[in-house]
């Protein structure tokens, strides 16, 4: 207990030093990343991430047994680059006292140069373990590119340190879909223990925050522990992403000013964003002739439209900037049609 302790202070102060070394890194999607590795994945800022993965198998006949292994994995970002999280796992085959898995952790994400880089540490309640995983990230077009370190203080309750290493590669084909898959080994492998592999169909489902993953992989629960080990049996399944924005909720509006009013800049162009299924700022004030140019930092289409229907952007592609210019004084109000809880208003005077 006394090694677990010193490891998870060590392991505190590591995330600290990393953090001063990173950029705030925008949100990912499910999209880019591989169903065995995390990508550094945090989850849009003011949103509680529930994702639930559930994997099953079957066994050799006669009996042709179905086992089902689900995960729930819940999780929050504290600020830009920081999440905090647990993952609870049935039917795990981490430590044979404990089926039931749980594990806590924090996850720090973000970039430095061209790389991105994550940190995770978590304990293992099931393997009574302090675990750590270190991701590089890299792109190149459409394709990503990661590597992934993990250190298992406690490796599946036998008392021994394990060492992992791993890559993967995601390739976007469009927007909404893209091939995946990943490879992992223990260092110094026993009987029965195989190298940990991975392979999914993301698809983002359109106007909708939710993702879907369709996964055939030899690994059991979605814990560092469990992603590291493959057993020597093909298993199908699925993992569903539901972010829950709770700013959405709370009634809370980004906003670049305190007020939650934005005005027009010097050039006479103003910003404005879509972020976490919310407009930042939802009231803005301007003069006649000031441009508004909407970006979409979100992995969804929005649309910027006026709710007596006299204009209209049509889909925002995520990262993509719409404008428009307002010549003459009023208050228009405004609206997303795929998603009409997100409301605005401009202020032309």
């Amino acid at each position: 207990m006394v090694q677990f302790r010193q490891l998870a202070v060590a392991g505190v102060a590591a995330l600290l030093a990393l953090g001063g070394l990173f950029d705030v890194a925008a949100a990912q999607s499910v999209l880019e990343r591989p169903p065995n590795l995390s990508g550094g994945w945090l989850g849009a800022p003011g949103t509680l991430q529930f994702n639930f993965l559930h994997r099953f198998g079957v066994s050799d006949a006669p009996l042709r047994k179905v086992t089902n292994s689900p995960t729930f994995v819940l999780s929050y970002p504290l600020g830009s680059f920081l999440s905090l999280g647990t993952t609870y796992a049935t039917s795990s085959d981490v430590a044979p006292a404990f089926p039931n898995e749980w594990e806590a952790f924090a996850r720090l994400a973000g970039t430095t140069g061209p790389l991105d880089l994550a940190a995770q540490l978590g304990y293992n309640q099931a393997a009574q373990s302090v675990d750590g995983e270190l991701t590089l990230g890299a792109e190149a077009g459409r394709l990503r590119l990661l590597a992934v370190g993990r250190v298992l203080s406690n490796g599946y309750n036998d008392d021994e340190l394990r060492i992992v290493a791993g890559g993967g590669a995601v390739l976007r084909l469009t927007q909404s879909i893209a091939l995946a898959g990943d490879v992992a080994t223990l260092f110094d492998r026993e009987v029965g223990e195989e190298v940990a592999w991975g392979a999914a169909l993301q698809l983002a489902i359109p106007y909708s925050p939710h993702t879907l993953s369709l996964q055939v992989t030899n690994t059991n629960t979605a814990t560092l522990q469990g992603l590291s080990r493959g057993i020597d049996q093909v298993r199908g399944g699925f993992e569903f992403t539901i972010p829950i924005t709770l700013a959405r909720y709370a009634g809370q509006r980004r906003s670049t000013a305190g007020n939650g009013v934005v005005s027009a800049d010097t050039a006479n162009v103003t910003p404005a964003e879509i972020r976490a299924m919310a407009f930042g700022p939802n009231r803005i004030a301007v003069s006649a002739g000031n441009t508004i140019a909407w970006t979409n930092h979100d992995q969804v289409l929005h649309t910027v439209t006026a709710d007596d229907g006299s204009w209209d952007s049509g889909p925002i592609e995520p990262g993509a900037t719409w404008r428009r210019t307002f010549e003459r004084a009023g208050d228009y109000s405004y609206h997303c049609t795929p998603h009409p809880f997100m409301k605005g208003v401009v202020v032309v005077r």
